[in-house]
């Protein structure tokens, strides 16, 4: 997906979420820049099903294993520098089931590596190198 293209998604996505668009099919908004996700006036939750964990993750949301938007930051950060892969994902929602406050941080996500800003991932493919299913975006 070109630069133009992701720009044209961006600006339909943003138009939607403020209400001047019907809603973006689910692979429209999957293929927005994972960067932007939450940057947008008025964020989607995502509600996911990560294999081997009970229950639903949400992203910014209010039910089940959240992960707020700092979280998710950390989260696209450490797939973008290639350090979070469906086994660590699924040990972070271990973790956050075991302890509740504990938070996904930037330096865990990246374990050790630089962040690779260069490198943009789409919500799609986000979930894809997590392991993670799309159930639905609210």
């Amino acid at each position: 997906m070109g630069a133009l293209a992701i720009e044209e998604l961006s600006q339909e996505i943003r138009a939607e979420l403020l209400g001047g668009l019907p809603r973006v099919p689910d692979h429209g908004a999957l293929a927005c820049p994972a960067r932007l996700w939450l940057e947008m006036p008025r964020p989607a939750v995502l509600r996911l099903h990560v294999p081997g964990v009970p229950g639903v993750v949400s992203i910014d949301g209010t039910d089940g294993l959240v992960f707020d938007a700092d979280e998710w930051a950390a989260l696209v950060e450490g797939v973008a520098a290639d350090r979070v892969w469906p086994i660590d994902f699924r040990g972070f929602c271990a973790r956050k089931a075991a302890e509740p406050a504990w938070r996904l941080e930037l330096d865990e996500a990246l374990a050790g590596a630089q962040p690779d800003r260069e490198r943009a991932l789409s919500v799609g493919e986000l979930l894809e190198r997590v392991g993670a299913q799309l159930l639905s975006i609210d």
